[in-house]
């Protein structure tokens, strides 16, 4: 069979001129690894390819998140007009999959690893279900290597999974629900055979956390970063704050490679930090997010702030406090976004159950679920205020002039053209992206 494996994106090749901030899909190239190989894989990143809907192919599969829902719909309608079969799994069609079902001919629940080639030979012998649900995670300890031979666009960085699932089970995340609430840790062995077949020297681990909690994770990140040490790549990842509590984890972590640190600060408030359930950022060996940016800099490593506003205790002047806050501690680079009650989160149960959700046409309206949008009530302030907000703050920390010195600064701090890219490009590219993708649906004051 020909099966083409498509991974959806907004309304036009939006990443094609935003590299640094586009990841190449490793989930289907997981998929096309896990595919028998009399078959013919073909994987298309819509950020960069045009779909080509009059392609030869026995079997679509699409993956999407929510935001990108709508569109995975209408690219499966287009090819089940011609006849041609579409499976839809990912993490949106996990949380909603009776909507999915509407959409596709089949909807695949969990990590799909194990499920696929179970699915495949279904479908080649013509008894392919409507549903395919995994009931036990699957064991990552040695998993095969990523098909990246079938990616045909250059990306900044790859990336690589050491980990799935978090504990931490935030308010707004869906990832403990979709991944589990239990460090699932790959053979360090098989990691480093999988880095070392890589040719490019940029990583991004995406772990949730790469260094986990409990003594038997930090072990593990010790004996990972140690054996990174010896690849010759750079990487930059996810970590939550856990990682400055460690004495020698982040001389460890530099020692391997590791240039920048994307962190979940989401604020600089106390009381929001509670209402998100993060607390993992409440320690007392946390909560002093400056000691900790210190700390995480003096090792000459760059830092990826994530932040997140519109929740019940921010106020107007929120976005000042922490735009200063920002400047003053040196973050290189920030993710400034809107907190977002996606399906399957405690947050959506709550704003549902309240009836604070004001964009409800499903599936369109998924649309607008893409963490810059306000997509609620919020508490002090209109939707149309919060969005001005936001767009004003990246408009400030992205103009060209800042996000120089922001570069520059890192460059001096990290002597790494990698964190320095990621640190100018991640503020003045991501500026322009949020700008094309979204647009002020909720105006009324």
């Amino acid at each position: 069979m020909k099966i083409l494996l498509i991974s959806p994106a907004w309304r036009d090749k939006l990443l094609e001129n935003v590299r640094v901030l586009a990841l190449p899909p490793l989930n289907l190239a997981m998929l096309a690894a896990c595919t028998p190989e009399e078959h013919e894989v073909v994987i298309l990143d819509e950020a960069f390819d045009e779909v080509d809907f009059d392609t030869d192919a026995d079997l679509v599969g699409i993956t999407c998140m929510t935001p990108l829902a709508p569109r995975a719909y209408r690219i499966a309608a287009r090819f089940r007009k011609r006849g041609v079969p579409v499976v839809i799994g990912g993490i949106h069609a996990s949380m909603m999959p009776e909507e999915a079902a509407r959409y596709a001919d089949c909807v695949v629940v969990g990590e799909a690893e194990e499920l696929w080639p179970v699915l495949l030979a279904d479908f080649a012998a013509g008894r392919m279900k409507r549903l395919y649900r995994v009931e036990r995670r699957p064991d990552i300890t040695f998993l095969k290597k990523p098909r990246r031979d079938l990616f045909t666009n250059r990306y900044f960085v790859q990336t690589v999974q050491t980990s799935r699932g978090c504990p931490n089970n935030c308010k707004f995340c869906s990832v403990t629900r979709f991944n589990g609430g239990r460090y699932r840790l790959r053979d360090i062995g098989n990691v480093i055979d999988e880095i070392r077949s890589i040719p490019d020297k940029r990583l991004f681990i995406i772990d949730d956390n790469i260094i986990g909690s409990g003594q038997n994770c930090i072990d593990r990140a010790f004996a990972l970063f140690e054996r990174l040490a010896g690849c010759g790549k750079e990487w930059g990842g996810q970590t939550c704050l856990n990682i400055v509590e460690h004495d020698g984890l982040l001389a460890a972590a530099r020692k391997s490679g590791a240039r920048a640190f994307l962190i979940g600060f989401e604020s600089i408030s106390e009381a929001s930090l509670g209402s998100f359930d993060k607390r993992i950022n409440l320690r007392p060996t946390t909560r002093n997010f400056r000691d900790a940016i210190k700390k995480i800099h003096d090792h000459g490593i760059a830092i990826v702030g994530g932040f997140i506003f519109g929740t019940d205790d921010d106020t107007p002047d929120s976005f000042r406090r922490t735009l200063d806050f920002i400047v003053e501690t040196g973050i290189d680079a920030v993710q400034l976004s809107i907190q977002t009650p996606l399906p399957g989160t405690a947050l959506y149960r709550e704003l549902a159950e309240s009836g604070r959700l004001l964009l409800t046409d499903y599936p369109d309206d998924w649309e607008a679920y893409n963490i810059f949008e306000p997509v609620f009530a919020p508490r002090n302030q209109s939707p149309a205020e919060l969005y001005e907000k936001l767009m004003a703050a990246y408009r400030e920390v992205s103009a060209p002039w800042p996000s120089f010195l922001r570069g520059l600064r890192t460059f001096l701090a990290t002597r790494s053209l990698f964190a320095t890219g990621i640190a100018f490009f991640w503020n003045y590219d991501s500026c322009r992206a949020i700008t094309r993708i979204t647009r002020p649906r909720l105006t009324a004051p």
